[in-house]
Parts: C-alpha cells; sequence; structure tokens
C-alpha cells in the first residue's frame, strides 16, 4: 500500500478543511512562473524543452535579485 501523505496523516484526526504546512511554497514558485510572458501558453514540442523554458524564467529571476543586490 503506499504511504501517506503529510496531508492525509494530518486530516486522519481532524474534519474539514487541513492546510498543508509547505503549501505556500509551491504557490509562492507558481505566481512567480505565471509572470514570465513565455510560459502562458506551452509552444513546445517536448517536455525537455517546456522543462528548459521554466528553467530560464527562474535563472531570469533569480539574476535579476542578485543583480538588485550587487
Amino acid at each position: 500500500s503506499p504511504k501517506p501523505s503529510k496531508a492525509e496523516k494530518a486530516a486522519a484526526g481532524k474534519s474539514g478543511f487541513v492546510p498543508v504546512a509547505t503549501r505556500w511554497v509551491i504557490e509562492r514558485s507558481n505566481a512567480w512562473m505565471e509572470r514570465c510572458k513565455s510560459l502562458t501558453k506551452n509552444f513546445e514540442r517536448t517536455l525537455v524543452h517546456a522543462k528548459a523554458q521554466m528553467d530560464f524564467c527562474f535563472v531570469r529571476l533569480m539574476l535579476k535579485r542578485l543583480a538588485a543586490n550587487a
């Protein structure tokens, strides 16, 4: 049987909405990616190229932050 996730473990003893503790990290990263205009529509033919496009988006973001601190 598969291992239960953190959300499933937390939800076992509670009823209703149970937030996942580290979800904000994923949501923040997704919001940063939405700001890259090249990712608004997927024109890439392969998954490798699509992933490279996302990597370039994050590299650009980090370079802008490093340049601002210099």
